[in-house]
């Protein structure tokens, strides 16, 4: 669902309003430019058109409005509908919002009978019931790029379940582990972040068509069709609710918000593993940027841009619930301004999510390099430290004997699994066999002594793959299982004036 807003209409005289007849004279033009909507909101022109249809549908069905005007309506916004979403049919000019807009097309196309078309309806709940149509689509286009960059990752980690790498905390060596289990840690964040976005997905499905402007209707209407009609669970059970809530919207930034998080967490070990300090990895041409002035520089650029843009989604989410916070129920203009915030921030996910895909698709990883990291660091000492715990001694003592065996080691010069074993032996006497301990001090070793459930022991991370591959099939299920609104099949299927349009969640 796409439309575009041609560019400089925002100062353009004023379209026919929906509104007016109590007025005496014109809206000032710099008023009138101000409180336009259309040069943002033309982006909901074809999600307010299904909206208009559901609406339309349950008119004619309740008897609301006579069958002659119902099918002329029907057909009018069928036929706007299919020029919106083909590109033959610009959205702009002067009016005053894309509702505005729909009426006044409606009108221009099909005659008087456009003008009933909101009866029993408001802008209020008309332009809630888009956003949400709006939302979900996003959301299961969002949940498809999060797929596709958890199943790239998930193909690395399938590849190096033997991979040795440093862990680091605080930035510093701190455990083994493997490339398999840190990059599933990435991919069991991606995922939780699909299962936020599906949030928002069941979030935005109460349906607020029949709230009008905050006090439902006197008319014969029926909520419940309309958000059959719509693919959406119910209508909600208070009007005043339908109105101002924008729960929904908020689930879904903070859905985006955290999702960018993850990729910046994750684009900055892009960047810090195909620097030459850590040479963990390379970057394929293709997902690559070079200099203007070094032509030597072979750039992370991609992932710099991500890690930056991660800021601008948190700042949407905290706009608009600075913008909610103070608002009195039930509708203000204030909420003009979470379409904005919404639209930048699944474009700005929904981009990000595929550029982290690109960019794990393209990484070359140097298993050499990652090998030779965990030289030099005592990386093994805590496996010290528990086998002289598994030998009984306090852990607390087992920590501080293990201290001693680290210098005894630096003094040397050499790694821990490299001391003489004379030498180990008075250090730690408690263990007997120290040609063993010794070869247990071996990254490697380390690796497969970690069997703890979720460790990076290989037998544990193909457990953690399999599990991953699982939950990945689950998120491909559940788009696959995704329906276009009732309504919009009938569309589709130019059956808007059947008898009967069957209704379902979407």
């Amino acid at each position: 669902m796409s439309a575009r807003d041609p560019a400089g209409s925002a100062g353009r005289s004023a379209a026919p309003r929906l509104w007016g007849g109590a007025f005496e004279s014109e809206v000032d033009p710099v008023i009138d430019a101000y409180t336009r909507s259309l040069p943002f909101d033309h982006r909901l022109a074809a999600a307010d058109l299904v909206g208009c249809l559901a609406h339309a549908r349950m008119l004619f069905e309740t008897g609301v409005i006579d069958p002659a005007s119902s099918r002329a309506i029907l057909k009018g916004l069928s036929s706007l509908l299919l020029r919106v979403e083909a590109g033959e049919l610009e959205v702009g000019g002067g009016d005053e919002d894309v509702h505005t807009w729909i009426e006044r097309q409606l009108t221009e196309e099909i005659g008087d009978a456009g003008r009933r078309l909101h009866t029993a309806r408001s802008r209020n709940d008309q332009t809630a019931v888009a956003l949400r149509l709006w939302q979900r689509s996003e959301v299961e286009r969002a949940v498809t790029a999060a797929v596709g960059f958890a199943g790239a990752l998930l193909e690395h980690a399938r590849q190096h379940t033997g991979t040795a790498l440093p862990g680091y905390t605080h930035m510093q060596r701190a455990q083994p582990t493997s490339l398999a289990q840190h990059l599933l840690a990435h991919a069991w964040s991606v995922l939780a972040d699909a299962g936020r976005l599906r949030r928002a997905h069941r979030t935005a499905g109460l349906c607020p068509l029949g709230a009008g402007a905050m006090a439902g209707s006197p008319h014969r209407i029926d909520p419940r069709r309309s958000a059959q009609l719509l693919g959406m669970e119910a209508p909600y059970p208070n009007t005043m609710w339908a109105v101002a809530d924008r729960d929904y919207a908020a689930e879904a930034l903070f859905a985006s918000a955290l999702t960018m998080v993850h990729l910046s967490r994750w684009a900055e070990e892009v960047i810090l593993w195909t620097s030459s300090e850590f040479g963990f990895a390379r970057l394929q041409d293709r997902a690559a940027k070079g200099s203007s002035i070094m032509p030597q520089k072979k750039n992370p650029e991609p992932a710099e841009i991500l890690r930056g843009k991660s800021g601008r989604a948190v700042g949407n989410l905290v706009s608009l619930l600075v913008t909610v916070k103070g608002l009195p129920l039930t509708y203000n203009s204030d909420l003009q301004e979470d379409k904005e915030a919404l639209f930048d921030a699944f474009d700005t996910v929904g981009s990000s999510l595929r550029v982290a895909r690109v960019l794990a698709e393209s990484l070359e990883f140097d298993r050499e390099a990652m090998a030779a990291a965990l030289e030099g660091s005592y990386i093994t000492a805590t496996d010290l430290a528990d086998q002289l715990a598994v030998a009984g001694v306090p852990f607390r003592s087992a920590h501080e004997r293990t201290g001693a065996v680290v210098r005894a080691a630096q003094e040397r010069g050499v790694e821990l699994w490299q001391l003489p074993a004379s030498e180990l032996r008075t250090l730690v006497p408690e263990i007997e066999d120290t040609d063993a301990l010794l070869a247990a001090l071996h990254p490697e070793a380390s690796l497969a002594a970690h069997g703890s459930y979720g460790g990076p022991a290989p037998e544990r991370v193909a457990e953690q793959i399999e599990l991953a591959a699982s939950r990945l099939q689950e998120e491909r299920r559940w788009l696959d299982e995704r329906k276009p609104p009732p309504v919009y099949r009938a569309h589709l299927d130019g059956e808007l004036l059947a008898e009967a349009i069957p209704g379902g969640a979407a």
